[in-house]
């Protein structure tokens, strides 16, 4: 009996100091002293997308995106919070809800984007991130405040669009009757003609804007011909001068590598050189040392004669394969009613599956908006995984306008379409006579008869991840 009344003592006692305890109002609650944001979330976000319809009518159409899709850092040593992922073009950031978390739920209060005024922070609440925001958050003591610059990036252009900047005018462009561009060992090339001798151009890499003239080392005068006797194989120029098959790698220093009769340089692969010539095509590929007869799948007569230009293109998928594509017009004297381009192709393979494929004749007389018209100062550059074409006024029967359009074929040149994403650069002023080119950087390069525009564009999508093109 006694150890039972012993314990319910202890027990009791206990009780009543417990709640002597709880009842004590001169016991100091203590409040914790640290503050920090430890979560940024974006709510639903409205993107805005503007289109254009092949009749040129605008139409604006509106996406919802789910905003805690695009992760924010929250830097705490440098006190900035963004998101590594850009939202997209077109996104609405004027009007955001977000959720914000901090350390042992401390307040938050934002800045006013006209004044010092802080407002408290609700989830709830609209707030406008067009320009980076301030927001405090506060100990639950009141001793401490953090500041945090909060910024949400946003891409600043579209995806998949084209973007155009007019570099510089040239004059010695503008008065040009021929011109022709390449892009070789990182610069670009312009061969241009007033059809008394050729002259030769190239850009600086420390200054893109700046196009000087190129004194060669040949004891005479740059052939007129020369725009539409040189090519590339990405690494080095080759021209047909008179008789010699020349070679540079910077412009300025040209040596002689072989000898053709008079004839026409067609285009370059990685490996070797093509010219018309003995009732077909030549190749040569001991860069113009010995030629022989390559195979074509038609008529000779169906070769382009004037206005040629071509590309070669690497296979994405293997490196022993590529295709060259050759595109040009046969003359207004011989072939009037002619009103599509001339077009060849030839795909070579090297290695364990070699073999000498013929020339293929792709032109089509399929509907008009599936074939490349026949266009004056014809000019393409390997671009966008495809072939992109550009042109003066149609000659002969076709009446196309000049400069009417890019046109654009991804199987060889067999297809063109009217690309929707490759535009014209806005501003535009130019006469029959038109350069492109592509560079290593996936930058587009178009030059300009009459103004002397010279204009640098790029997909936004474009990457600089893929093999080597060889462009004219």
């Amino acid at each position: 009996m006694t150890r039972k009344l012993l314990a319910f003592a202890v027990m009791l006692s206990a009780v009543l100091t417990l709640t002597s305890c709880l009842g004590d109002s001169d016991d100091e609650v203590i409040y914790p002293s640290d503050a920090a944001i430890t979560s940024f979330t974006l709510g639903s976000l409205k993107c805005y997308t503007t289109t254009t319809s092949s009749k040129g009518v605008d139409s604006t159409y509106t996406t919802t995106l789910k905003g805690s899709d695009y992760h924010f850092m929250i830097d705490q040593v440098n006190r900035t919070i963004y998101n590594l992922d850009s939202l997209p073009y077109g996104t609405d950031i004027a009007h955001v809800l977000c959720t914000i978390l901090s350390k042992s739920s401390s307040s938050i209060a934002i800045k006013s984007m006209k004044s010092d005024s802080l407002f408290r922070y609700s989830s709830t609440d609209s707030i406008d991130f067009s320009s980076p925001r301030q927001f405090s958050v506060f100990s639950l003591d009141g001793k401490n405040r953090i500041d945090y610059t909060v910024t949400l990036n946003v891409r600043q252009v579209k995806a998949d669009a084209l973007y155009w900047h007019n570099t510089s005018t040239v004059e010695a462009f503008a008065n040009a009757k021929q011109m022709r561009a390449l892009a070789v060992n990182g610069q670009v090339f312009v061969f241009t003609s007033d059809d008394r001798q050729g002259y030769i151009f190239k850009n600086t890499p420390e200054d893109a804007t700046a196009w000087e003239p190129v004194a060669w080392d040949i004891k005479r005068p740059v052939p007129a011909s020369a725009c539409q006797n040189v090519v590339t194989n990405g690494h080095a120029l080759y021209m047909l001068a008179d008789e010699d098959i020349l070679k540079s790698e910077d412009g300025y220093h040209w040596t002689v590598t072989g000898k053709i009769g008079s004839r026409q340089l067609l285009a370059a692969s990685s490996k070797a050189l093509y010219v018309v010539g003995g009732g077909g095509i030549l190749v040569s590929e001991d860069e113009g040392a010995t030629w022989k007869l390559d195979p074509m799948d038609n008529n000779a007569s169906l070769l382009p004669t004037q206005d040629i230009s071509y590309c070669c293109i690497p296979s994405r998928i293997n490196s022993e394969v590529e295709s060259v594509v050759v595109i040009g017009n046969r003359s207004v004297e011989d072939y009037y009613d002619d009103t599509l381009a001339q077009i060849w192709n030839k795909v070579i393979e090297r290695g364990t599956y070699a073999s000498d494929n013929a020339w293929m004749y792709a032109s089509t007389n399929d509907v008009k908006y599936y074939s490349l018209p026949r266009l004056s100062s014809l000019s393409t550059a390997a671009y966008n995984g495809g072939i992109v074409a550009i042109g003066g006024a149609g000659i002969g029967a076709c009446t196309e306008a000049a400069h009417a359009r890019f046109y654009f074929s991804n199987d060889g040149g067999i297809y063109w379409s009217n690309d929707k994403v490759l535009y014209l650069p806005s501003g535009m002023e130019c006469n029959d006579v038109v350069a492109l080119a592509a560079d290593a950087d996936n930058y587009l390069w178009l030059f300009c008869g009459g103004s002397g525009q010279v204009w640098k564009g790029r997909l936004t999508s474009s990457t600089s991840n893929q093999q080597y093109a060889i462009t004219e």
